[in-house]
């Protein structure tokens, strides 16, 4: 299975404003420092998940370049807007939280516990 494998842009599970096909740059703020050492990164949302408790949604980011973290390749990241005010949208930055998605196939089968997605870091999401 290749490391960059994109996960399909469209699923039943997925009732969340989509924001399939926006390019972001993921900026760090605080977390774990060594993983905020890889950011800031740019990638392209290519699904999206509503979940409950979560303003916006979950959306799942397609990286540019992948980076290797804690002994494994990550390609995709996990992110969601921490306040309901600030979603991500152009024209200014969204306070997000970014989790790690150790293996794609678990966001393949349907809409992800996100809970068990580890949760590394806050910081901004700006549409580029």
């Amino acid at each position: 299975m290749p490391i960059h494998k994109r996960a399909p842009d469209t699923s039943k599970f997925s009732s969340a404003p989509s924001l399939a096909g926006v390019c972001v740059e993921l900026q760090f703020e605080e977390g774990i420092e060594e993983f905020g050492a890889h950011l800031p990164v740019q990638g392209e949302i290519i699904q999206s998940f509503e979940i409950a408790d979560t303003p916006g949604g979950w959306h799942l980011v397609w990286l540019d370049e992948a980076f290797e973290f804690d002994g494994q390749v990550q390609a995709h990241l996990m992110i969601g807007a921490r306040w309901v005010a600030r979603p991500i949208k152009a024209g200014s930055p969204a306070p997000i939280s970014i989790r790690l998605v150790p293996d794609v196939a678990l966001v393949q089968r349907g809409a992800p516990d996100v809970e068990k997605l580890p949760l590394v870091a806050k910081g901004s999401a700006v549409v580029v």
